[in-house]
């Protein structure tokens, strides 16, 4: 059964993951990474919402990370290149 603890979890590991991505194909991390930070700093064992509402929310924002993750090169700006020095 899925519990908004699992999908707590598994958007901590999957938010993990895709900001290793970015650093890994160094590309700047977007508003997407700062709300999914935003919505891990509330636990649902913590703040007391409905179970629907925090899953519904970890979903969408775990295959909004996916697709960022898959689409990288194109939605992510690059990192400007460093000068030889």
């Amino acid at each position: 059964m899925l519990t908004p603890a699992h999908t707590y979890i598994a958007l901590l590991i999957v938010q993990a993951f895709h900001l290793l991505h970015h650093r890994l194909a160094k590309r700047h991390i977007s508003f997407t990474e700062f709300a999914s930070a935003v919505v891990l700093c509330f636990p649902p064992f913590v703040v007391d919402l409905p179970a629907t509402l925090f899953m519904s929310l970890h979903i969408f924002l775990i295959a909004v990370q996916v697709v960022g993750s898959l689409w990288i090169r194109r939605l992510s700006p690059d990192w400007p290149a460093r000068p030889a020095a």
